[in-house]
């Protein structure tokens, strides 16, 4: 057994855990090992032999090898060979392609039923969660996205697994510091974490619902609705001490139908802070206004590339004869907005969090409202780039150039990856308000 299987005390497919849960470990686990990427084949072989078949043993090895080896995103496509993202970087994971039926074989086993081939073909995407049984009780969960896309035969699938760390990020993970949180910790409104996919969004509004539940001089009730659950919160609700706060989680597509419908539910059960995984449409918009709007904390995500950019995407959501008074709804909730982009280390092995954000005070507020709702991306990317003549102590800003700048000139990202995100911002900010 390998060094690094000891220290994650990970014992032989078969054998009994511990007796609270009765689980056994998840066969094919134990010969899961850390493999060393070859960057100039872009190669990081996880499996030690390859079979002429895959079986489901050999899926759970790769799986856990590519976990072991930093992965962050596993990509299974059929007659393709299986990519690992390692540190940002794509690395072929076998060496062989896997064929139709070996994938298919993969899908019916994390779906969990032999519907999953049906419900792609019939052009549905599924989004849920995977979990491996570790020893000891403990878990090694995956988000899970199964698409349809065109394969040799005309009917492929493609199978994206994101791993989720077992323990719950804190704030330090994060980078997050104590002046951020407390401008991500007011006492109503409105609060959106914004980027790309793989950004790492999730993350941080789990470290800041962590930080909620485990303050002892304010206990929280929170609802969070997720598509899927990505964190649990177990390892945080299970050693709370001095703290009575309490979570509910409800996924999308299993306890409810929809982000929307998971809101309007929230509204009856009295909590103080709700979490919506990601406002996506006119529907999980307007209920988290509605909602932030009545008093309660709402957190939620969004894809954008830049402060600017995610007011544009929030307003192009709404239908253009509803457009002015969702606009006014939407700025007097809001309380705070924050990009977040993940780039490649240069010092050091890893990818670094960089951020822009704007507090929505009451000073911004006015600015806003006193312009035509057109001109309110432009007025937020002059808020969060400029030094305002007029600022209040509660105006709060930073900008990708100040971040990206600061970095380079300590080392922590090369010239070419700031350059790079600057040129994304300019696009991403350049983009007008899509008429209705």
């Amino acid at each position: 057994m390998s060094e690094a299987l000891k220290k994650m005390n990970i014992k032989p497919a078969g054998v009994q855990v511990a007796a609270d849960n009765n689980r056994r470990v998840s066969s094919g686990v134990m010969e899961a090992r850390a493999v060393k990427p070859d960057p100039e084949g872009r190669t990081a072989y996880m499996l030690e032999k390859e079979p002429t078949r895959v079986t489901l043993d050999d899926f759970r090895t790769l799986l856990m090898s590519a976990v072991m080896s930093g992965a962050s995103d596993v990509t299974i496509q059929s007659d393709q060979q299986p990519r690992a993202e390692i540190h940002g970087t794509l690395y072929r994971a076998t060496r062989r392609p896997w064929s139709a039926s070996e994938v298919d074989l993969v899908l019916v086993e994390i779906y969990g039923g032999a519907n999953a081939r049906t419900e792609i073909n019939g052009q549905r995407v599924l989004d849920f969660s995977y979990e491996l049984n570790l020893a000891g009780g403990d878990k090694q969960r995956f988000r899970v996205n199964a698409t349809g896309i065109f394969g040799r035969d005309g009917a492929g699938v493609e199978i994206t697994m994101r791993a989720l760390p077992s323990k719950t990020p804190d704030l330090e993970m994060v980078s997050l510091t104590e002046e951020e949180m407390i401008a991500l910790s007011p006492k109503d409104g409105l609060i959106v974490i914004a980027g790309a996919t793989g950004s790492g969004k999730s993350t941080s509004m789990a470290a800041v619902t962590r930080s909620h539940l485990e303050s002892v001089d304010r206990p929280v009730k929170i609802v969070d609705i997720q598509a899927p659950i990505e964190y649990t919160y177990r390892d945080v609700t299970d050693k709370l001490a001095g703290s009575s706060s309490v979570i509910g989680q409800s996924e999308v597509g299993r306890h409810i139908g929809s982000f929307a419908i998971g809101v309007h539910s929230a509204l009856r059960r009295k909590p103080h802070i709700i979490n919506v995984g990601e406002a996506r449409d006119f529907e999980t918009i307007s209920a988290s206004l509605e909602a932030c709007l009545t008093g309660h904390l709402v957190y939620t995500t969004t894809h954008a590339g830049s402060v600017s950019d995610a007011i544009r995407r929030l307003l192009t959501t709404f239908p253009g004869n509803e457009r002015e008074s969702r606009a006014y709804d939407l700025i007097s909730g809001l309380r705070f907005l924050m990009v977040q982009h993940l780039l490649p280390r240069a010092d050091k092995i890893g990818r670094i969090p960089v951020r822009e954000y704007l507090r929505f005070t009451d000073r911004v507020r006015e600015r806003l409202l006193g312009a035509p709702i057109t001109d309110w991306p432009l007025i937020v990317g002059d808020e969060v780039s400029n030094e305002q003549p007029n600022k209040t102590p509660e105006d709060m800003r930073l900008s990708l150039k100040d971040v990206t700048s600061d970095y380079y000139d300590k080392g922590y990202i090369t010239r070419a990856d700031m350059l790079l995100l600057s040129r994304q911002k300019e696009a991403s900010d350049s983009q007008p308000i899509e008429k209705d």
